[in-house]
């Protein structure tokens, strides 16, 4: 029944909109959808070789108090996904890393959920989030493709993390200190109900069980000769996460008092007109002993406007290298070079090729995977 109660509250919104059309003033809702589609295909090596086609579908709505002429500061925000298609990482590559970073199964759920709070230096939010959309951000790494470009594996594959696809119940706090410097925080529901027993993620439950995982980010932006440049150090802990086992009908804990650190960094080093260089760094640890994951590398370049004079088009060459400790492997590296054209503020197009160096997944040892792919970007 919780899919049909979802239907009704997007209707009633949408009747909501229509009857405010008359009325003149400050349109307080707002309204976005975007489609991203990726066509692959694994030239060689990995589990298969073969070729096929993922797509994500989001439609959001967003209502600002202020603008309703309810109160200043507040904003509602809703974010319904459609994920489909066959698994490129699964069923060809083999990858840990997951080569495409919109590969999740086929599911139409509720993304994101929440109400934000702003004042002059702070806001506060609260409800169905997703971490990544304000922690772990790189402005250069989220160009490209590959899912360790976004959130690094040490933090996605060692712990339960609310981020794309399955998002979670948490609350979350920024204060913008001075023109230079904010702190943000997070305090997260410390395991997502899985898919299988939760298939529209409406099945929201709290447990002492699933522990809880805390975040803090520090963020510094600097000018090097007129250059801006974005720093990012942040820390994470998790109390502790317990599964029930139902052969042994008895509780087990995966891990106890998890944490680790992480860098980002974001720096341009070249810009004329429209066009720009700009490199990104992103360093993640965690302690080897109760993590599978250990450490994370990730360096990268984009040239803005390498072709087209009014920065419509990007050039981009990264490399993301991740610690294996229990696999066939010690590493798994991907190498990303993609280019990407910006035909309007609707429409781009963006082919890319990885090369998969020690494909891990699976814990054998797999040859080296060559994939390329050619993505499609609409928002409307």
């Amino acid at each position: 029944m919780q899919k049909y109660y979802l239907l009704i509250v997007l209707l009633s919104i949408v009747q909501l909109v229509q009857g405010q059309e008359t009325i003149e003033k400050a349109y307080p809702f707002s309204f976005e959808g975007a489609y991203t589609g990726d066509g692959y295909a694994n030239a060689t090596g990995g589990l298969q070789t073969g070729s096929g086609y993922m797509g994500m579908a989001n439609m959001t709505i967003g209502f600002d108090t202020e603008k309703a002429g309810w109160w200043k500061g507040g904003n509602f925000f809703i974010n319904g996904a459609g994920i489909h298609g066959r698994s490129l990482s699964e069923d060809f590559t083999g990858d840990l890393q997951v080569a495409s970073n919109i590969d999740a199964g086929n599911h139409i759920y509720l993304h994101e959920l929440w109400f934000k709070q702003e004042f002059s230096t702070l806001s506060f939010t609260v409800g169905l989030q997703d971490l990544n959309a304000e922690f772990m951000v790189s402005e250069n790494g989220s160009e490209f493709i590959n899912s360790s470009f976004g959130v690094p594996p040490v933090i996605s594959t060692n712990l339960p993390a609310p981020i794309f696809p399955l998002t979670g119940l948490g609350l979350t706090a920024q204060w913008n200190i001075n023109e230079q410097f904010a702190w943000q925080a997070a305090l997260f529901d410390g395991c997502q109900t899985a898919f299988d027993n939760n298939p529209y993620n409406l099945g929201w439950t709290l447990s002492k069980d699933d522990g809880a995982l805390v975040m803090t980010e520090l963020h510094s932006t600097f000018n090097i000769n007129g250059l801006g440049g974005t720093y990012k150090l942040g820390a994470y802990y998790h109390s502790g996460l317990n599964e029930f086992d139902a052969t042994s009908n008895t509780i087990n804990t995966v891990f106890d008092n998890n944490y680790g650190f992480y860098f980002i960094g974001d720096q341009t080093v070249v810009e004329q007109d429209n066009r720009k260089l700009g490199l990104f760094a992103q360093v993640a640890a965690a302690p080897g002993n109760e993590n599978e994951h250990a450490w994370y590398l990730g360096l990268g370049a984009n040239y803005y406007g390498i072709f087209n004079g009014e920065g419509k088009d990007v050039l981009g060459l990264a490399v993301a290298t991740v610690d294996i400790q229990n696999a066939g492997h010690n590493h798994e590296t991907a190498v990303e070079l993609y280019y990407k054209y910006q035909f309007n503020n609707n429409f781009a197009l963006q082919p890319d090729v990885q090369y998969i160096i020690h494909p891990s997944a699976t814990g054998k040892a797999l040859n080296n995977a060559l994939i390329g792919l050619l993505r499609l970007h609409i928002n409307f």
